[in-house]
């Protein structure tokens, strides 16, 4: 009788040391709990494709961003509270406020941002790309030759387009529409020969290809003429928020984990430059 109360009391205690161990190894690390009350990290975010995806009947979150974030919750026993929508003329001032840890959408992380707030690795590139009329092989070797009087650049005022065209090509024709006009109209401009060239993100380019194909080409698909770097966007000097996100991200690179997500979402090859690429070089 002693005997199996000696084995039912050892039977016990393994059990309650399974328990304890499993417990332990459940929880946030001290570091990332000192970093995240209540084990939580509290994100802002706003609905922009692929990056990050809000479903607009469940309300459901997804997209490449997103499920970094959730990978690296998941590796860290974190829980994510998506605490608020923002804008982005509002991003920097929510961090500022502490009403969030860092937005989870992806943010270019222009020399403007990075003078108020501080950022992650990057999790891909945006590229830039050139585009001209298919049977347009002026620039197609050479793209100083934009930079010439006879050429027309199409752009809107105040853009990314119309900067470009300022600071590269200061010798063209630059005559941008208002601000307010659809990006798309740029697309006809070139494709119409009212003007000979823009700089704009493929992925804004794809629908309008898709649709009209034969009549544009991106000349610059192996050398970007901007490549801007995606990442997580937090307050400015929280250093230890920013190598752990770095850490983490590293950790993703490695395992070959981020370009398989990646991969779930892109749209088509060349709508985005992953890390491991060879073209995953800061241009801006």
């Amino acid at each position: 009788m002693k005997k199996l109360k000696s084995i039912g009391l050892t039977i016990l205690m393994i059990l309650m040391l399974v328990f304890v161990v499993y417990k332990l190894s459940n929880k946030a690390k001290p570091e990332e709990s000192k970093l995240f009350p209540n084990s939580t990290i509290n994100v802002g975010y706003m609905s922009v494709p692929p990056g990050f995806i809000v479903d607009p009947n469940t309300k459901e979150k997804s997209g490449i961003f997103n499920d970094v974030l959730v990978e690296i919750a998941k590796r860290n026993g974190l829980s994510i509270n998506y605490k608020e929508e923002v804008a982005w003329a509002t991003m920097i001032e929510t961090l500022n406020a502490n009403r969030v840890d860092l937005i989870a959408n992806q943010v270019w992380a222009t020399p403007e941002r990075r003078a108020n707030a501080d950022f992650s690795k990057p999790i891909y590139f945006s590229p830039i790309g050139i585009f001209v009329r298919a049977d347009d092989n002026r620039f197609d070797t050479d793209f100083s030759n934009i930079n010439d009087p006879s050429v027309k650049i199409a752009a809107l005022d105040g853009e990314i387009n119309f900067y470009i065209a300022q600071s590269d090509f200061p010798k063209a024709e630059l005559k941008p529409l208002p601000n307010n006009v659809d990006l798309a109209q740029l697309f006809m401009e070139v494709a119409t020969k009212k003007k000979d060239v823009f700089f704009v993100d493929p992925m804004y380019a794809y629908n309008y290809t898709k649709n009209n194909p034969g009549q544009l080409k991106n000349i610059a698909i192996n050398s970007p003429i901007r490549n801007y770097p995606n990442a997580y966007m937090y307050k400015k000097g929280n250093v230890k928020l920013g190598e752990f996100l770095n850490d983490e991200i590293e950790k993703l690179i490695k395992d070959g984990s981020l370009d398989s997500i990646i991969n779930k979402y892109l749209p088509f090859k060349g709508a985005l430059i992953s890390v491991t690429d060879s073209l995953a070089i800061e241009k801006q």
